[in-house]
């Protein structure tokens, strides 16, 4: 890694770079803080720049990676990713290709590989204890059966190969490539059950397609049915315990010096230039700072990735790596875009990075996103019924009159009704625990009471992060994970 013109580009852009004070911070949320600032570029021409702070350990805190549509190659605007995750704010976030969509590096979410490479540029991601992850990284999938062993794994999430391996989840949201197939369904302690694909086969929640071409269609048909495999994401030690990952690059703060790695990481030419910036920056007290400074404006020129190393440093980042930049540098705080986006409108993005603060809900292995967050009242956890029962199969209707909810799935009727403790259930009475609650338009019950009425098993979990972990009657087994 190269050190920039540190001694005197430090002197002339400490006299010179940040000569504006910054607006005052406005509280967000718990943890997260929203400022903007006005200063200049070393050529002396106006920027604007927005910046989060969160407090990545602050309690149910999540920094999360989100693919458009929540499928690899779709694009969506931030605004949209913000709104249907039930973000409090959001930035862009790592590069994809503008025509396909798919991610350039990593994508890994919820602790599991969503897509890999070993392209030479800086990934970011984040624990679940909350700790920040910035360097390079270059996972290597392999599978594990017994009796069989050790099998290389080509990729996941990538178009059909000569020869190998692939794996395929429902990120993937297409046709999996023809090829010889086997499922991989979840099953207990984090393996996998091999099972037959019989005709046009859906790859199963939470599990894999496997398909294999040339010299490895052997290797896949020595798996037996009903085998239990294990999915293995080899990772250096210090990047153990991932929740969530996404490459972008270049480094720009290492050791709370800036580094100058653009051409290192393949960047050159008009990249180099001012432009629109996003960045992502981690202070030595451990807090998240993202960062978006407007470009190719009046009024905000933008920066050149060397000052944005610069301007990551002042802003008091000890470690901190550049996001997609250009058109796709964006901001989002309470339900609006704050920045300007330099295309004069907002770009449809194939990841977004979404602070969300609500204990997460996994239905059949799915994160399911909530307009209002799960409560706990008097020991008891609290979840929103109405996109949870949907998400269940059963119908939902509301009578404003009595502030009754009934749920209808088959030959089941559900009567429930704000602020009591007793529900019918096909007209006979059920004790709750806890009265359900209406919280901004939501009616909220206790969880137990989703498992006991439509057969799910519902599991509350407090490692390696709390979570409420939903199985239908119809769905798999296991975690989330």
């Amino acid at each position: 890694m190269k050190l920039g013109k540190w001694p005197l580009l430090l002197c002339f852009c400490l006299s010179i770079l940040w000569v504006f004070p910054a607006w005052a911070a406005e509280q967000v949320a718990p943890g997260v803080r929203q400022w903007s600032f006005e200063r200049t570029n070393w050529e002396g021409k106006a920027i604007k720049g927005y910046v989060l702070e969160v407090d990545p350990k602050q309690k149910n805190t999540e920094i999360r990676a989100v693919m458009g549509n929540e499928i690899l190659g779709s694009k969506e605007t931030l605004s949209s990713m913000a709104e249907r995750t039930g973000a409090v704010a959001a930035v862009n976030g790592g590069f994809f290709d503008t025509v396909t969509g798919m991610p350039v590096g990593n994508v890994f979410i919820d602790g599991k590989a969503e897509y890999v490479s070993d392209i030479l540029r800086t990934s970011f991601g984040f624990t679940y204890g909350g700790d920040v992850k910035i360097g390079y990284l270059a996972p290597k999938i392999k599978m594990e059966a017994p009796g069989v062993g050790q099998l290389a794994v080509k990729g996941i999430n990538i178009p059909a190969v000569s020869d190998g391996l692939v794996l395929y989840s429902r990120a993937w949201g297409k046709a999996v490539p023809a090829g010889t197939q086997l499922l991989l369904k979840p099953a207990e302690g984090g393996a996998f059950q091999v099972e037959p694909v019989s005709g046009s086969a859906q790859i199963p929640a939470g599990g894999y397609i496997l398909s294999g071409w040339g010299n490895s269609i052997n290797q896949l048909m020595s798996l037996p049915t009903g085998a239990r495999v294990k999915v293995i994401t080899e990772l250096p030690q210090d990047w153990s315990n991932l929740r969530h990952v996404l490459s972008a690059g270049p480094l720009l703060v290492e050791g709370g010096l800036p580094v100058d790695q653009a051409v290192n990481e393949g960047l050159w030419g008009t990249v180099l230039k001012p432009a629109p910036r996003t960045a992502l920056g981690v202070t030595a007290q451990g807090k998240v700072l993202l960062v978006v400074v407007d470009g190719r404006q009046d009024g905000s020129a933008g920066l050149t990735l060397e000052e944005l190393s610069y301007l990551m440093m002042d802003l008091g980042a000890v470690r901190a790596v550049a996001l997609d930049g250009g058109g796709s540098s964006e901001m989002w705080v309470k339900g609006k875009i704050v920045n300007n986006p330099s295309d004069k409108k907002e770009r449809p993005l194939g990841n977004g990075l979404m602070i969300i603060q609500q204990m997460p809900v996994y239905i059949d292995h799915q994160r399911l996103y909530l307009d209002v967050a799960p409560v706990i009242d008097q020991g008891r956890t609290l979840v929103p019924m109405r996109k949870i029962f949907e998400r269940l199969g059963a119908e939902i209707g509301w009578d404003e009159g009595t502030k009754t909810v009934t749920a209808v799935k088959g030959d089941l009727e559900i009567k429930l009704t704000a602020g009591k403790t007793t529900v019918l259930v096909n007209g006979k009475k059920v004790k709750l625990d806890v009265p359900a609650k209406v919280i901004n338009g939501r009616t909220l019950v206790p969880m137990r009471f989703v498992g006991e009425t439509l057969g799910a098993k519902v599991n509350y979990v407090t490692s390696p992060m709390q979570a409420v972990y939903i199985e239908s009657a119809e769905g798999g087994s296991g975690n989330a994970r």
